[in-house]
């Protein structure tokens, strides 16, 4: 496993030219993280109403990538000692420039030796894992008493515009299998845990963020099989886009069993 992150359009892209690449899967990482950044907030405030007055004192984040994981719970958490874990070479360097201890981890490997924590994020990296159950169970054996685990997942694909063109090129997409994860339920009860399961849904501003994140997207969907049915979305992509961002994040919010 390289790294854990979501599959914005960039990371669908072959790998011929690695530095563009990696450049382009970093700005739509951050694209989304501007768009839909509220989304994200909605998951934590799940999270943080799960515990209670239980303030998390240590905070592992999972496949970090480019940090919106980790700045929002450095944000919501100030006091927390967050650890920010990736296997990505770059990634670790972005990290580490925005002040993160960041830990070089293959989450195949199983979970890092990070013993005692309140609260282990691991937004959009757990589809990335080979075998899942070695991380889920050594997670489970670092939570401290009381800790949680949440395991969050962009549910289908981003949506911005209420074009049939858009529509059907997701659906395409979709069909091909662009960023298909599991229902982690049974997965994580096999690993030890009870599971609660929430999807938040949100929508967003029609920003200069959400138009280039939305030409990102459609442009990919281009190179896909019958997503541009009769040029529809080539004639979409012509002209101005009236954007209508939405988004939804599956939740799993994960405890030790007794």
């Amino acid at each position: 496993m390289s790294h854990g992150h979501t599959h914005p359009p960039a990371h669908t892209q072959a790998h011929t030219h690695r530095a563009g690449h990696e450049d382009g899967h970093r700005r739509a990482l951050d694209l989304d993280a501007l768009v839909f950044g509220d989304q994200l907030t909605a998951v934590l405030d799940t999270v943080l109403a799960e515990l209670g007055d239980r303030t998390p004192h240590r905070v592992v984040d999972l496949g970090a990538g480019t940090g919106t994981g980790s700045r929002l719970l450095r944000d919501r958490l100030p006091g927390a000692d967050l650890t920010a874990v990736d296997n990505d070479p770059g990634m670790l360097t972005h990290l580490r420039a925005q002040g993160f201890t960041a830990l070089a981890a293959d989450l195949d490997d199983g979970f890092p030796d990070l013993p005692g924590v309140d609260l282990v994020w691991a937004s959009s990296s757990l589809h990335h894992v080979t075998d899942p159950a070695p991380l889920l169970t050594g997670a489970r054996a670092a939570l401290a008493p009381g800790g949680v685990l949440a395991v969050v997942e962009v549910e289908g694909l981003p949506a911005f515009t209420t074009d049939p063109a858009e529509d059907r090129a997701r659906t395409a997409a979709l069909a091909a299998g662009w960023n298909h994860h599991p229902d982690w339920t049974a997965t994580l009860r096999a690993a030890g845990f009870t599971v609660q399961r929430h999807d938040v849904t949100t929508t967003a501003e029609p920003s200069a963020a959400a138009q280039e994140y939305a030409r990102l997207w459609l442009e990919r969907y281009l190179h896909l099989d019958g997503a541009d049915e009769g040029g529809a979305l080539t004639a979409l992509l012509a002209g101005d886009l009236v954007l209508s961002p939405r988004a939804t994040r599956a939740l799993w919010l994960a405890r030790a069993a007794s």
